[in-house]
């Protein structure tokens, strides 16, 4: 399957869904139509005559359209657009599984590619009111101008409704079961039980079993065993029907009645599987072993045991239910090889052996649709294996968004970003392929105190209930994960460090220039700047890094700083920043003796000198200040820049006040937020 174009189906309005050979990894937050998506492939194989219900439609567009619908009937339309190589060298049954909806070129002919014949075939799905009723339809709706009563109308009608299958060239409908021989789908729902493996590998058993040409010897035998161990009842049944069946006139000329136990039943039946301990050797039934190691069994079943070899779609919903993480990881690599032998297959062709055969005795060729929530799989997943889906709800639109992942990297400058994504999108990075938003920052620190600033800016309920993703980017690599949100409705919010230089040599630079830097400095690619969901904010109050603005911006509340630098210093340093009354670099290098360990003393000597001399001769009230608070706010820098995560965790989980009189309380909230975080997450916020 190529392509399937939805309309009007649940939270699908009017959305078209790429597909690839192999593996199809579904992601997206809840309720984006992940689950909704698996039951589109399905009912091209398996609709019964209650599938479908008001709950079917797309109420938003009932919503909308409401007087349209209250004379035309809502239906839903899916097309699916299916393409199949056609094999030249032998039997191939495309055609004939195709005939109804194949759809020729211009010529008049299949589509040819590289001397190969292709069959191109649409399926048009249609579930619609029969028009014979039509009339009492639009009676029924008359007067219905509220959405709740027409639901209720529509309810009452839901019975004249049909899924129906239609060629999209001459518009016939077509049978049911003409369409449902096109694939063999198999659907493995997240609400997973050991009893739904049993039918389908009973079904391989019977195949197999109908090539077993011992079977009827077999019969005979368990028949004749049966007969000798239960032969006293037998012979008991024997002697009183032999004593009243002439009486009753069940004997009637030469015949006669006699019990026997005759075995004649399908072996199938009593096909199952049970668990037997490798040490001990006893053995349990699968319903008494774990949820998620059943699963895990179930899904390899479905899979490995197939009657027919082609025209496979695998459909795993939420794979991860109940498992570790580590079996969620080794079931995920289970499925990818499945796709890389199918393409070694045929490549090796005429071969004795592939891959294909090594992993499960056969080439096992599925396209396979899995719908995930869990890192784990994405982290180990092919990029080009990705379609996320998005449902946007705004005021003026409801829809689903579909972004096949492999075409965001298709451009020649993304190729890098792939590789490094590729490498780095762990489990934790991973996260921000479910979301709806998305903070991007450079290092650890901001990663884990971006919550509470987030609390504190008065957006903790959106990061709850929204999903709003923090991802660690590590250093100033955003253009690699940016390409991701292009053309996307997710607004993704950077912060990255302006990394502005204050000395040239050891002579402190004029701080006009740091506004100069700031203009000039190219944030990220202008490409990504130029999209509308996507913001980057740097620091703009001196800051050079979230390190020395956050000391900057609370360079004014004595007690805060004085508790962000014992956080980052030495013990031996603490006794010396009680003691002092204000930060005053003249105050420090008067008290530069009372520091007792002699190479804390130096560094702090050092860094007064570089500073010292321009501080000393400003005469401009404003500059003398910025200079000091430099001193203060790089020292500090210095000190933070190999326990950053130390620093965020101490901000977050340790009071601060060292007067045992007054009532402790924590340093977050006192802290005031970075100019440059509170307006990105007031943009995030809108």
């Amino acid at each position: 399957m190529k392509k399937v174009h939805i309309k009007g189906f649940r939270n699908f309005d009017d959305t078209e869904i790429e597909f690839q050979d192999g593996i199809n990894i579904i992601i997206g937050p809840n309720n984006s139509g992940k689950s909704n998506l698996l039951k589109v492939i399905n009912l091209l194989d398996n609709i019964s005559e209650n599938d479908g219900s008001v709950h079917d439609f797309n109420k938003n567009d009932l919503y909308v359209n409401l007087k349209k619908y209250k004379i035309d009937p809502p239906s839903i339309e899916i097309y699916y657009h299916i393409q199949h190589s056609l094999s030249l060298d032998g039997f191939d049954d495309g055609i004939l599984r195709f005939k109804n909806f194949i759809v020729y070129n211009e010529d008049g002919n299949v589509l040819t590619d590289d001397g190969k014949y292709i069959i191109s075939a649409i399926v048009l799905l249609k579930y619609e009111l029969d028009s014979k009723f039509l009339n009492d339809y639009r009676e029924e709706m008359k007067n219905k101008d509220k959405l709740n009563d027409f639901l209720l109308s529509l309810e009452k009608l839901i019975s004249r409704f049909s899924w129906n299958y239609y060629n999209t060239t001459s518009h016939q409908r077509i049978k049911k079961n003409e369409v449902q021989n096109i694939f063999n789908i198999d659907y493995i729902p997240a609400d997973r039980n050991t009893e739904g493996l049993l039918p389908h590998t009973q079904r391989y058993v019977k195949k197999r079993l109908d090539k077993y040409e011992g079977q009827i010897d077999l019969r005979a035998n368990i028949t004749q065993m049966l007969g000798t161990n239960f032969a006293e009842i037998t012979d008991e049944m024997k002697q009183l029907i032999e004593l009243d069946q002439g009486r009753v006139g069940i004997k009637n000329g030469n015949n006669s009645l006699t019990p026997s136990f005759v075995y004649d039943s399908s072996f199938e039946r009593y096909f199952q599987y049970i668990f037997q301990d490798t040490t001990l050797g006893y053995e349990m039934p699968m319903k008494n072993n774990g949820l998620g190691y059943n699963n895990l069994v179930q899904i390899y079943n479905i899979i490995a045991f197939k009657i027919n070899n082609d025209y496979n779609l695998l459909l795993i919903e939420e794979p991860e239910a109940h498992l570790h993480p580590a079996m969620q990881y080794k079931l995920f690599r289970y499925l990818s090889d499945l796709k890389q032998a199918d393409e070694l297959s045929k490549q090796q062709e005429g071969e004795q052996e592939t891959k294909a055969d090594i992993i499960n005795g056969r080439v096992i060729k599925n396209q396979i649709f899995v719908t995930t929530h869990s890192p784990n799989i994405t982290a180990a997943a092919n990029i080009d294996d990705m379609i996320s889906l998005k449902y946007y709800r705004n005021f003026n639109e409801h829809r689903v968004v579909s972004d096949n992942l492999k075409h965001k990297f298709s451009k020649k400058e993304y190729i890098n970003s792939k590789a490094h994504l590729e490498k780095f999108l762990d489990v934790t990075r991973s996260d921000m392929l479910f979301a709806y938003k998305i903070i991007l920052v450079e290092g650890l620190a901001e990663k884990m105190l971006m919550s509470a600033f987030a609390r504190k800016c008065g957006i903790d309920y959106e990061i709850e209930t929204n999903h709003i993703s923090v991802v660690e980017v590590g250093g100033i690599n955003f253009k690699h994960f940016l390409p991701l949100f292009m053309d996307t409705n997710v607004k993704v919010l950077c912060f990255r460090d302006c990394d502005y230089k204050y000395f040239d040599g050891e002579i402190l630079n004029d701080l006009t220039m740091y506004q100069e830097h700031l203009n000039s400095m190219e944030l990220v690619e202008k490409e990504f700047l130029e999209s509308e969901n996507i913001l980057v904010k740097t620091q703009k109050n001196l800051g050079s890094t979230f390190e020395n603005e956050l000391f900057l911006d609370n360079f004014d509340d004595l007690l805060v700083v004085k508790t962000l630098y014992k956080f980052v210093t030495p013990e031996g340093l603490h006794p010396f920043i009680n003691g002092i009354e204000e930060m005053s670099i003249i105050e420090w290098k008067a008290n530069l003796d009372s520091i007792k360990h002699p190479k804390t003393k130096k560094k702090i000597s050092d860094y007064i000198d570089l500073y010292i001399e321009d501080y000393t001769n400003e005469e401009d009230k404003e500059v003398k200040l910025k200079i000091e608070k430099l001193f203060f706010a790089n020292l500090f820098l210095s000190y933070a820049e190999n326990k950053k995560g130390d620093l965020a965790l101490n901000i977050l989980s340790k009071n601060y006040l060292d007067d045992l009189e007054a009532e402790p309380q924590y340093i977050i909230n006192d802290l005031i937020v970075p100019d440059y975080i509170k307006e990105g997450l007031e943009w995030l916020k809108k």
